[in-house]
């Protein structure tokens, strides 16, 4: 006679609920990976050229590589890239980390666009008392700004590494890829730092031409571009992420 549920042992019954999941898991079907953030998309060029900023002309991707790779990276990459695969892919681990995945990355998104709004700074008085600047008027602007862009630099990357150790349990392909994104972060974090510093004075600039233009509105549109700028730093730092994310929702192991 089969037993009923409630008979199993409570250590049987845990593993019979983890085998559930899993065989859960299996049928549940995988939507196409097509991420809404809770914004608008705000491309971080597309909006330098809005504010009449052209983009420089970066040299080719070659010559970026090999400026960003030291020989002992290139040894490295070339072992993960001659590595032959040996361990079978398991699709269980690849659905369940598709669903992380997508939950996730909503929530970061979520969560980044709250702490974006400052309804403080957004809502101070206009007008500029005697004896202050502008310039002292933008400190707390930029210290919002320099924080935010803190918050994203960790959020993201805690959410990519994470991402990466998902990829590694799915498939060995993955795990290859997940080790050259591991090598290409690690490489760009410094040239993408550097890339980044200007953007304090680039909202100065800004400030500075919306108080010339209307002196009664220019914290409210100071605002606004400081989260258009946070948006598409964002949108920046998340592109690497997609792609990921895009890897694991459409391997097809062989």
């Amino acid at each position: 006679m089969q037993r009923s549920f409630s008979k199993i042992p409570p250590f049987s019954q845990q593993k019979h609920r983890r085998r559930l999941h899993r065989m859960q898991a299996i049928s549940k079907p995988v939507p196409p990976f097509s991420p809404v953030p809770p914004f608008p998309p705000e491309s971080l060029s597309r909006l330098l050229r809005q504010w009449c900023i052209a983009p420089g002309s970066p040299p080719p991707a070659a010559a970026r590589l090999g400026a960003w790779f030291g020989w002992a990276d290139a040894i490295e990459i070339a072992q993960v890239l001659t590595t032959t695969p040996g361990k079978a892919a398991s699709e269980v681990a690849r659905i369940e980390s598709m669903h992380w995945a997508s939950t996730e990355l909503q929530r970061l998104q979520a969560e980044l666009a709250s702490s974006f709004l400052h309804t403080e700074l957004a809502g101070k008085s206009n007008s500029i008392s005697d004896g202050a600047t502008l310039k002292d008027l933008l400190v707390p602007y930029l210290q919002h700004f320099g924080q935010q862009q803190r918050v994203i630099e960790s959020r993201t990357s805690t959410f990519r590494a994470l991402l990466r150790a998902r990829l590694t349990r799915a498939s060995d392909e993955l795990a290859r890829l997940a080790k050259l994104d591991e090598y290409i972060e690690r490489a760009m974090a410094a040239p993408q730092l550097r890339a980044m510093a200007g953007v304090s004075a680039l909202l100065e600039a800004r400030a500075q031409k919306h108080y010339a233009a209307d002196p009664r509105q220019w914290r409210a549109r100071l605002c606004s571009d400081l989260q258009r700028l946070l948006r598409a730093e964002l949108d920046h730092k998340l592109q690497a992420v997609l792609g990921l994310i895009e890897a694991l929702s459409t391997h097809n192991p062989p």
